[in-house]
C-alpha cells in the first residue's frame, strides 16, 4: 500500500494559516475605517480642538453687519438710549461709520423701504455727524418752540354806578341755521398740467412745496380709482426734488389724488393722448398755505 504525502505550505503549521490571510477584504475595509475614524476622532479632541468663541459684530459679513446697524436705529427709536445706541454701533469697530450709516440709509431709499424705518436710520445717521441728501429729507427736524410774550398790565377802570334802566318788552327771537362747517386744507392745488415728455409709462406726478415755494419732502399722496386704492411718499427720488413723487397709470383707469393731510381731491386724471400721439401723464403741484414749525408726514 503506497503512502500519500501532504503537501504541506511552509508556512503552515500543523495545517493552520495566518490570521491575516483568514481576514476577508471586506474585513480589511471596515478595520481601515475604524483605524481612519479613530485617528480623525484623537486629532480633532486633543490635538487641536475646535475652540468656539461668541463672534462680535465686527466680524459679521456685511449683510450681517447692515441688519445689525438696522435694529440698533429701531431701538434708538424706541427707547431713545443714545448712550446705549453708541456702546453698540461702536462694537462694529468702523472708523467711518457715518458713511456706513448715510450708505445703508441711501440703499434703503433705493429699495423704497418703509417710512419709519428710513426716519430711524435718518436719525441714527443724523446723530452721528453724517449729512447726506437722504438724511436731510428723512431725519426729523426739531420744532421751533415759540416765544413767549408778556402781556402788559391790565388796570381796570374803577365802575362807575350804572343808571337804572326801564324794562323793555323782550322781543321774540328768529330762529337762525347753524352756519355750516368750512373744509380747511393744509395744501391747495398750484398747479395741473398734462405731461407729454415723458421718458417712461405715464405717471402721475406729484411736487409738494410750502407757503414760499421750498419743497416739502415725506409727504403722504393718497391715490384712488375704482376698486382700489394706493398711496406714495414725496422725497424718494431726490434726483428729481425733495418734493418730488410719482404712480404710474393704467390706460382707462380714472385715478383721484388728494394728499393726505388735507388737500383738494384732483379727480379724473386718465392716460389721454398728447399732440405727437404718444399717451401723457399729469403734473400736480400742492403748495403748503401756511409755514409750521417741523415736519408731519402724514402717516
Amino acid at each position: 500500500m503506497s503512502r500519500r504525502r501532504r503537501r504541506q505550505l511552509p508556512y503552515s503549521s500543523g495545517g493552520k494559516r495566518p490570521f491575516w490571510q483568514r481576514v476577508s477584504t471586506a474585513g480589511w475595509l471596515l478595520l481601515g475605517l475604524v483605524i481612519g475614524l479613530s485617528a480623525g476622532l484623537y486629532y480633532s479632541w486633543v490635538v487641536d480642538p475646535v475652540v468656539y468663541i461668541n463672534a462680535g459684530p465686527s466680524r459679521l459679513s456685511e449683510a450681517h453687519k447692515a441688519e445689525y446697524i438696522f435694529l440698533v436705529s429701531q431701538s434708538y427709536a424706541a427707547d431713545g438710549n443714545w448712550a446705549q445706541a453708541q456702546q453698540r454701533l461702536a462694537a462694529l469697530e468702523d472708523s467711518n461709520l457715518a458713511a456706513t450709516v448715510n450708505a445703508l440709509l441711501e440703499s434703503y431709499v433705493r429699495n423704497l423701504a418703509p417710512p419709519d424705518a428710513l426716519r430711524h436710520l435718518a436719525a441714527l445717521a443724523q446723530q452721528l455727524g453724517a449729512e447726506g441728501g437722504a438724511v436731510a429729507v428723512f431725519a426729523p427736524t426739531a420744532a421751533a418752540l415759540p416765544t413767549p410774550t408778556l402781556a402788559a398790565p391790565l388796570f381796570l377802570p374803577t365802575p362807575e354806578p350804572l343808571p337804572t334802566l326801564t324794562a323793555v318788552p323782550a322781543l321774540t327771537p328768529t330762529a337762525t341755521l347753524p352756519p355750516q362747517p368750512t373744509e380747511v386744507f393744509t395744501f391747495q392745488l398750484l398747479s395741473q398740467e398734462q405731461l407729454c415728455d415723458l421718458d417712461g409709462a405715464p405717471r402721475i406726478e406729484v411736487i409738494t412745496q410750502d407757503a414760499v415755494l421750498n419743497d416739502v419732502p415725506g409727504t403722504a399722496v393718497l391715490v384712488r380709482w375704482a376698486g382700489g386704492q394706493d398711496r406714495f411718499f414725496t422725497g424718494f427720488k431726490p434726483d428729481r426734488g425733495l418734493g418730488y413723487g410719482d404712480f404710474i397709470m393704467s390706460p382707462d383707469v380714472s385715478y383721484a389724488v388728494a394728499l393726505a393731510e388735507g388737500s383738494p381731491e384732483v379727480s379724473g386724471l386718465r392716460v389721454e393722448k398728447c399732440a405727437d400721439g404718444r399717451d401723457g401723464g399729469w403734473r400736480l403741484v400742492f403748495q403748503k398755505l401756511s409755514n409750521t414749525p417741523g415736519r408731519d408726514n402724514g402717516d
